[in-house]
Order: C-alpha cells, then sequence, then structure tokens
C-alpha cells in the first residue's frame, strides 16, 4: 500500500488506503491460478472444471492477444510486455474482482513471469501437472481433437516440444517457487482432477513462519524453558528475554519503575502488580533490537491477567509455547541443583560429575530452597490451567518429560509450521451502547451520518 501511494500519490490518501484495504479485505479467498502443463494435455478442459468450482475467469493466450490488438497506450514493446500490459488493463478494470482468473497458456518462459510479476500480476498458486506416463494417461485425460491430433504427430515433433516445455518450466519453477504445487495427473478423470486441483486452490500457501517470531515460553521452574530458550534464541537468532533477569536489571535503576520495585518488595514485601509486570517487559520487547530480530519470552506471563495484558501490546507472541513437565520432576531437578560459588557453574546431585573437581565448592542459590520451590511450583499449578484455557487453541503444548534433544526437535517444528490462530485471545471489548437507551441532549454532537449526503462523492481508484 505504502508503494502504491508513492507511485499514484492520489489527492485524498485516507480515501485511497480505505479502498485499497477494502478490495484486499475482499480478495482473501479469491484464487488466482496460473497452469502449467504439457502443450498435449487438455488444458481447456481442465480449466472449465475449476471454472464451474471455483467461479474463476480463465483467460487464454489468444484472448490477451485480442485485448492487445485492441489497446493503443503506448505499452506496445514486445509481444511479452504487450501481454503482460493487456493483463494489467484487465486487471485494473476490476471484472476480475469479484472472480479471480485462471491464465492457461501464459507466462511461457521465465522472462515473460518475471515481467508479470514486475507489472504486479502475482497469483495465489501455480499448479504444476505431472504426466507419469504419457501413452496410458494422456490418451484418456485428451477429450479435443485437437489434443488427440497432437498425440498423433511425429516422434520427432514430440520430442522438440517436450524438450521446449521442459526448458521453460525450470525457469517457471524458480521464478514462482513459493506459490508451486505440483499434481499427479494419475489415471483420474478430468472431473476428478479439477475437483482435486480446486481443493487444493481453495488452501492458501504458507511460505514459512513469521519473519519475525514473538515466542513466550510458558513452563514451571525446573522445566527447563530457560535452557530450551537460549538454544532457540541462537537457533532462530532471537533475543532471549527472561523476566527475572529483567526485574533484576530494573530494580536496580535509578527511575521510577526501579523504586516502585524496591519498594513493593522491601517495604511492603509483595510482588508487583500485572500492570507493573507488563511494564517491565514491554520496557525490553519494544527496544530496537527486540523490533528487529524478535524474541523469545521465559518466566512471564504468569496469569491470564499478564496474558490479557501483553496481548494489548502492539507486538504481541505469535507463538505460545506450553512446555509441560511432571512436578515431581521439577522438584527434583530444583532441590538437586547446586551452583559452584567461584565460576557459577550449574550442577545436579543427581549426576557425579562434579565430584571430580576437588576444589569445587558448591552452594544453593536462595531461589532454590525447598520453601521457595513449592511456592513457585504451586504458583504455576493454580495459573496454568486459566492460561491455557484462555490462550485457546492458539497454544502449543509440548512434552518437557521427554530427552532434551526430542524436545527441541518437537518446539522447532512446531515453531516452523503454521501459526495457529490467535485472534481468540484479544481481550473482547465492551458490548456496544444501545442508542436508543440514551436520552438526547441538545448539547450532543450531531449524528456525522446526516453529513453522508451533503459531501461529495469519493474518488475512485483502480488498484491491480
Amino acid at each position: 500500500m505504502a508503494t502504491q501511494l508513492m507511485i499514484q500519490k492520489p489527492d485524498d490518501h485516507l480515501v485511497f488506503m480505505k479502498q485499497y484495504l477494502y478490495l484486499a479485505a475482499k480478495r482473501l479467498d479469491i484464487s488466482n491460478i496460473i497452469l502449467i502443463a504439457p502443450e498435449s494435455f487438455d488444458r481447456m478442459a481442465l480449466a472449465k472444471v475449476l471454472q464451474e468450482e471455483l467461479g474463476i475467469h480463465s483467460l487464454t493466450l489468444k484472448d490477451l492477444r485480442n485485448a492487445c490488438s485492441q489497446q493503443d497506450d503506448g505499452c506496445r514493446c514486445d509481444e511479452s510486455k504487450d501481454l503482460a500490459c493487456a493483463m494489467k488493463k484487465i486487471l485494473e478494470s476490476g471484472v476480475l474482482h469479484e472472480s479471480g482468473w485462471l491464465l492457461i497458456d501464459f507466462p511461457r518462459t521465465k522472462k515473460e513471469a518475471q515481467i508479470f510479476q514486475r507489472m504486479g500480476i502475482i497469483p495465489t498458486h501455480v499448479i504444476q501437472l505431472i504426466i507419469s506416463s504419457e501413452s496410458e494417461n494422456w490418451e484418456n485425460i485428451c477429450t479435443d481433437t485437437n489434443c488427440r491430433q497432437t498425440r498423433q504427430q511425429t516422434n520427432t515433433s514430440k520430442n522438440s516440444k517436450n524438450r521446449r516445455y521442459l526448458k521453460n518450466l525450470r525457469g517457471l519453477r524458480e521464478v514462482y517457487a513459493h506459490y508451486l504445487i505440483e499434481v499427479e495427473v494419475g489415471i483420474r478423470s478430468m472431473d476428478e482432477l479439477g475437483k482435486d486441483c480446486a481443493k487444493l486452490a481453495k488452501v492458501k500457501k504458507h511460505c514459512g513462519a513469521p519473519s519475525l517470531l514473538r515466542i513466550a515460553l510458558i513452563g514451571s521452574r525446573g522445566s527447563g524453558c530457560t535452557t530450551l530458550a537460549k538454544y532457540l534464541a541462537e537457533r532462530f537468532n532471537l533475543v532471549h528475554v527472561d523476566y527475572d533477569y529483567i526485574v533484576e536489571q530494573v530494580r536496580l535503576q535509578q527511575n521510577s519503575l526501579g523504586k516502585m520495585l524496591r519498594l513493593f518488595e522491601c517495604k511492603w514485601g509483595e510482588r508487583p502488580k500485572p500492570e507493573i509486570r507488563i511494564q517491565i517487559v514491554e520496557k525490553y520487547i519494544s527496544e530496537y533490537e527486540c523490533l528487529k530480530k524478535g524474541w523469545i519470552l521465559t518466566g512471564y506471563p504468569k496469569t491470564v491477567e499478564d496474558f490479557k495484558l501483553l496481548d494489548l501490546n502492539p507486538t504481541p507472541p505469535n507463538r505460545v509455547i506450553f512446555v509441560e513437565v511432571n512436578g515431581d520432576i521439577c522438584r527434583e531437578r530444583l532441590l538437586n541443583r547446586r551452583y559452584n560459588i567461584v565460576t557459577g557453574s550449574k550442577h545436579n546431585l543427581s549426576t557425579t560429575n562434579y565430584i571430580d573437581d576437588e576444589d569445587c565448592t558448591l552452594g544453593i542459590h536462595p531461589k532454590d530452597f525447598r520453601l521457595n520451590v513449592e511456592r513457585d511450583l504451586q504458583e504455576y499449578e493454580e495459573n496454568v490451567t486459566d492460561m491455557m484455557q484462555y490462550v485457546g487453541e492458539s497454544a502449543i503444548k509440548i512434552d518437557g518429560n521427554e530427552e532434551e534433544k526430542n524436545v527441541r526437535e518437537k518446539v522447532e517444528a512446531s515453531i516452523i509450521r503454521p501459526a495457529p490462530p490467535w485472534h481468540s485471545r484479544i481481550p473482547k471489548p465492551s458490548s456496544a451502547v444501545d442508542p436508543m437507551t440514551i436520552e438526547f441532549e441538545p448539547d450532543d454532537e450531531p449524528d456525522r451520518s446526516v453529513f453522508d449526503n451533503i459531501r461529495p462523492p469519493e474518488p475512485t481508484y483502480t488498484f491491480i
């Protein structure tokens, strides 16, 4: 939209953006397809089935050539550019905004595909038909006279056309790599093949995980979330934001937030309220490094209130992962954990590797005292069920009782896959007020809808 604003320079930018977004919303579920198939395949018969299933409008090379002969706009350079200009004119006319389109005979080469892309003609799906056995399948698939005559050509002509098709196919696959769908023809009838292609065209192509990952990794103390977050931060080049660590940093700062933290904990002996906790988190995830790379958050949110406040943030998490570990395992890990007082390294009493060093002086971290461990585990158990209910289907649950390698692989796979819907997590706005229940006041502003018939009509803009 910003690019179109710079190119078209409309008189009214707000009207331009409103119309652009309205058109984009209408086109979300419309399929724009490019069909790639050998010349001997009956493409028109398949296009007819797709038109019946999807309601799209098919365009052939002949249709665009006729459009080229009717236009005279200074875009006459070579045939490839003329075809792209003709297609652009058709799209700008708006006749295909409601239906979508299917290109059958073109783009034919990599050069043509690149010209179409530069013109802004971008498909949602590119379907390549793969014929496994020419002698068996093509005879059943071809239904019209032209297709059968093509099969009767000499072997030399067949090989020449096939080589040209395969040569152009490489370039087309390279240009449309993100939109490509390969379909094996097999022994299906044309109706069955068309219906299967229509089902694939209704599924939006996913081009990988979001460019910026914002992960909320949630688990009880001792679940290994911090270690897992450090690995994922290095693996995906993210910023690891650990709540306990950043709270310690804010507490030492001589600002209003640091003073408030010290007041809560030292004077009143309480934990900071949710409104203060979200301020601490927002301060870090809104920094330049997090906005540029993405982040992975551990130790927060702790309650449903924290989650709701985090979702109201301008950059909410687009991945929520719960690492589920048995409470007894977490308790054992925390109570057996020791720290080297000199180096700060971690050790576990259940293993014997710490005994080898004679100078190793181990101590217990105050957070690992049994009273603190039991309190933290109990707090997590009391809130995790409510958080899972709030998050719903947008959360990903990982079994953390398995080996560390298996847990890492599962988490990586869940991050790479398309994100589950998260719109259900957004807190619902307050119910709308019924205007009939409000008493009229003379000093109130008038209803702005009365000016709709007075204002001049909005200018209409065209888009591809």
